[in-house]
């Protein structure tokens, strides 16, 4: 293995637990395996990312389709409030321009956010099938929801966009407009209860080991072979690698997953704390402590994963899966922000026109997009690795 970490029984660590050199037949191909292949992969994530998605699609049909909503409200002009400074005043009018653009800026701005999260899922499937069935039992640290600052981007929009019916229900209050207080309250549950429900399978999305494979399917088919793995293998835990250095140095010279699985076993073992299997609560809260640097960091998986010299069919077929993937997503992303982009076209001819109360809410579509290019960016520099794909 040339170009390599030195293989195990060289440097004096123990082998892989499911290669041949542990004396197990790693040819058999297990029922559970083809959960970690790639149809299986996408599939799951599509069931994630699908909910979430038909939850802003009924968000999306009522804030830019006014057709759509006058058939969900056959009564309804706009699902949006009129926020004409001769009648509500003009500091409220600013009020009403800024608030209607966060309801604007939430779906668009939510899709990518799932999307992005999702595409953490697909890599920590893949990584976790592959590396069990070759003895590493790659556990992945959950990060919480509430420390990532995308999931909090969202529900601050949510949140200042709900803001938007509020303030619709009090002006009517004020003015007494009966009918206008019931179209609000009626806008705010149909934006509302989507809104919920996409947040909640948002933040459970971000458990990455409810989807891995269940203990019980780990033992059904061959109990002698998962005894005897279960009882070597090694904890890799998630962004380890960051502390023990690549695990593949520069070279040319053709891998295999067993290969990667190897290094990724001698990396664990070398690394400080390790003990029988694991590692012990120092080196996990200094992995922790790592990984709440920035967004969410798995980066190091596609770097795995994407590998070019990565020669079996297993790899060349997630490459081209994975690239897929990035693709369809990068469309779907700047969709989203042509979207919006075309909104704030749309609002500088208003502002050209007179309607100066457009401004801020121009201004806080503005930002959002901002943000959500730069998520984007970065997002795509982190799904194509330094070392290139060549499928």
């Amino acid at each position: 293995m040339d170009g390599m970490i030195p293989t195990a029984g060289k440097e004096g660590y123990g082998v892989v637990p499911g290669s041949a050199e542990a004396g197990l037949d790693v040819q058999t191909v297990y029922e559970w395996e083809y959960l970690g292949e790639p149809l299986f992969v996408f599939a799951y994530t599509a069931m994630v990312v699908g909910r979430q998605c038909l939850a802003l699609s009924l968000i999306a049909l009522q804030v830019f389709s006014t057709r759509i909503q006058k058939m969900l409200q056959a009564d309804a002009k706009d699902f949006l409030m009129q926020c004409d400074p001769a009648s509500i005043g003009l500091a409220q009018s600013y009020v009403c321009e800024a608030s209607k653009a966060f309801v604007r800026c939430f779906p668009p701005v939510s899709i990518i956010v799932a999307l992005v999260v999702a595409s953490q899922l697909i890599l920590c499937q893949r990584l976790f099938y592959l590396m069990i069935r070759h003895g590493v039992l790659v556990d992945f640290q959950n990060l919480a929801p509430y420390k990532d600052p995308m999931f909090w981007w969202v529900v601050i929009t949510c949140v200042l966009a709900l803001c938007h019916f509020i303030f619709h229900m009090v002006v009517a209050e004020q003015q007494d407009m009966e009918v206008h207080d019931l179209k609000a309250v009626i806008d705010a549950v149909f934006f509302g209860l989507p809104a919920l429900f996409y947040i909640i399978f948002l933040y459970m999305s971000y458990d990455v080991e409810w989807l891995l494979l269940p203990l019980s399917k780990f033992w059904e088919e061959d109990p002698e072979w998962a005894l005897k793995t279960s009882s070597e293998l090694v904890s890799w835990l998630n962004l380890d690698a960051r502390a023990t250095g690549p695990l593949h140095p520069e070279s040319c010279c053709q891998v295999f997953i067993k290969d990667m699985a190897e290094s990724m076993c001698i990396a664990a073992q070398m690394a400080p704390g390790y003990q029988a299997g694991g590692l012990d609560e120092r080196a996990t809260t200094a992995a922790t402590a790592i990984k709440r640097q920035g967004l969410i960091q798995r980066a190091w998986i596609v770097e795995l994963l994407m590998d070019y010299r990565m020669a079996d069919d297993k790899s060349r077929h997630f490459r081209v899966a994975w690239s897929l993937w990035i693709f369809i997503t990068a469309l779907i992303c700047f969709a989203a922000v042509a979207l919006l982009a075309l909104q704030i076209a749309k609002d500088v001819e208003d502002i050209v026109r007179g309607q100066h109360a457009e401004i801020l809410g121009t201004v806080v579509t503005g930002v959002n997009v901002l943000c959500m290019v730069s998520v984007i960016l970065i997002f795509l520099y982190d799904a194509w690795p330094s070392r290139s794909t060549s499928v």
